[in-house]
């Protein structure tokens, strides 16, 4: 019952992972596929978590009555869990429909206290209730409705094939005439009862999915839309869910001039998780942060890796512009950039080029530190080559140094991304990634992201 209370929560948060990171007609903006490899990494957290929690559960008491010769009422109280084990555990997804979960041959052993009440007559003891085989499979169908994944319980099949119930103390020897009875009684009650409380886990469970949240406001400037806008795709081996994946100004909300094409993600489940991350994500993001007055920066010398040769110092003016070197010898620049138009991305094998529309204002740092304009130039230009090295220069090192602790994913139980790999395609950034729990993390882990430039 342990662990069938796990698993849906931990498959949920991976879920909640895939729609993390993203209604634009039928295309998406984002594609997630959660793979079997991720299910089968939930089903080690949830034997793992249920294993520590039953060895501090507190099971509740429990009272009834049962027809031996007449109406005996009865108590069980004090009951502890003295050992526990789940030797045969599986997950899978059922195509089409959802996921399955089950155990087998798993053994509980319960010790506590017994008090009967049969006419003016009261009883009690000790027992002990040895578990050897309960079996049990779950479905759990997963849908869509409206902008959110949709839970709900669609079978239980469980069974109590083995154990022993053994009574101490008081009267047991006279009770112990009709352990029969009683142990068919608990041969039906125990399957009964989990079944219950695992549909009563999917209802709370499909409760909190509709209270979260379907955008994030990624900064100052931006908001994220990561409702899903169709069907989730279940195969046997992962479920692909189709995201929005629009970003917005935040003040305005204004909806871009790009409109969503379709695509399809690479057809592998090496990894836990795929995300596809298509050219409209990109550009909307784009439309997004200069409809914002975002796409501004100033640009100095510091900022530039040492390793390349051109600095931004009036030095390196000599041969272009000899007489703005000449009067303003060996100083530092600063170059002012902001976008005159949105940038406009496009994503081929390999590379990832943008039009940019951009005036640069370009400056000396004067010695008393104000600045003197140089000269002003306006430039429409494909960056392909300097985004390239600006990739591997500037934003991937940044990227890995983050990476070397594990990027945590706020609000998913310390779910981290670990292992991730990094491609970009005809019209696509793809990202396949496992995912870790926890929040500590050590150098050993390959958390390096890779690219294929």
């Amino acid at each position: 019952m342990f662990e069938a209370k796990m698993y849906p929560s931990v498959c949920i948060t991976l879920v909640l992972i895939g729609t993390t990171l993203g209604e634009s007609g039928p295309n998406p903006g984002i594609q997630s596929k959660i793979t079997q490899k991720a299910l089968e990494y939930a089903r080690q957290i949830g034997i793992n978590v249920a294993e520590k929690m039953i060895k501090e559960f507190q099971l509740p008491e429990l009272s009834g009555t049962i027809d031996l010769l007449g109406w005996i009422e009865y108590r069980i109280t004090g009951m502890y869990i003295k050992s526990f084990g789940l030797p045969n555990s599986d997950i899978g997804l059922v195509p089409n429909s959802g996921v399955k979960f089950s155990v087998d041959n798993s053994h509980i052993d319960i010790g506590g206290n017994w008090h009967v009440t049969f006419g003016l007559i009261k009883d009690g003891g000790t027992f002990e209730l040895n578990i050897n085989d309960l079996s049990a499979a779950f479905l759990v169908n997963v849908s869509q409705d409206s902008s959110r994944p949709v839970l709900s319980y669609n079978d239980c099949d469980a069974s109590l094939n083995s154990f022993n119930l053994q009574l101490h103390g008081g009267g047991s020897w006279f009770y112990d005439m009709f352990l029969a009875q009683m142990k068919n009684e608990i041969r039906q009650v125990v399957p009964q009862k989990l079944c219950t409380e695992f549909r009563n886990e999917i209802e709370k469970l499909e409760a909190y999915i509709q209270t979260l949240n379907i955008s994030r406001q990624l900064d100052q400037y931006v908001e994220l839309d990561y409702s899903l806008v169709g069907e989730q795709v279940i195969t046997a081996d992962s479920i692909g869910l189709p995201i929005k994946g629009e970003l917005y100004d935040v003040r305005h909300h204004q909806e871009s001039p790009f409109t969503a094409r379709s695509f399809n993600l690479p057809n592998t489940t090496a990894h836990m998780l795929i995300l596809g991350l298509s050219e409209y994500f990109v550009n909307t993001g784009g439309f997004a942060y200069f409809e914002a007055g975002a796409m501004q920066i100033n640009i100095t010398d510091d900022m530039i890796p040492k390793d390349i040769p051109v600095r931004l110092n009036t030095s390196s003016l000599k041969l272009l512009m000899p007489e703005v070197a000449k009067q303003y010898p060996n100083l530092l620049m600063k170059i002012a950039v902001s976008a005159t138009k949105q940038p406009v991305v496009k994503l081929v094998p390999g590379k990832f080029i943008a039009d940019v529309f951009t005036a640069a204002k370009v400056f000396a740092i004067l010695p008393n530190k104000s600045l003197a304009e140089l000269f002003v130039l306006g430039i429409t230009m494909a960056m392909e080559l300097v985004l390239k090295m600006g990739l591997q220069k500037m934003v991937l090192p940044k990227i890995n140094a983050m990476l070397k602790k594990g990027l945590i994913i706020p609000t998913m139980l310390n779910a981290s991304l670990i292992n991730t790999l990094l491609t970009i395609d005809q019209d696509l950034i793809v990202i396949a990634t496992d995912i870790q729990y926890g929040s500590k993390f050590t150098s050993k882990r390959n958390t390096k992201l890779k690219t294929n430039y």
